[in-house]
């Protein structure tokens, strides 16, 4: 490895800063803030909500109707723990009921989509 001196580096630094192959802005940037969710995300995130929403209120069964038209939501919802079968240690039901981190994912979504 060979040592240059601190004049030698900052030389190369400008010379690096001053070059024209560096990139140069071509679009505006946006707004500083919050990202604006596209609409499939909207809809999936409302899709989702439902499903908990329902899980709360009326714990639906496995087979149910509503099951089977909601089956994505209702997957990525168990699969990330916010809806279970599961009452207790070994011991699970046919009903897919809300977790405690089902609701607090619904009071996240509640405080960022109320007005």
């Amino acid at each position: 490895m060979s040592v240059i001196s601190l004049d030698e580096w900052r030389k190369k630094q400008e010379d690096i800063l001053a070059s024209n192959s560096q990139s140069q802005q071509n679009t505006q940037s946006v707004r500083h803030g919050e990202i604006p969710t596209d609409e499939d995300e909207l809809r999936a995130l409302a899709e989702i909500y439902m499903v908990l929403e329902k899980s709360r209120v009326a714990p639906f069964t496995t087979k149910s109707d509503f099951a089977r038209i909601a089956a994505t939501a209702i997957g990525l919802c168990a699969t990330e723990g916010l809806i279970s079968t599961r009452i207790r240690d070994g011991v699970y039901t046919n009903r897919w009921m809300i977790t405690p981190d089902g609701m607090e994912w619904m009071e996240g979504y509640a405080d960022v989509f109320s007005p």
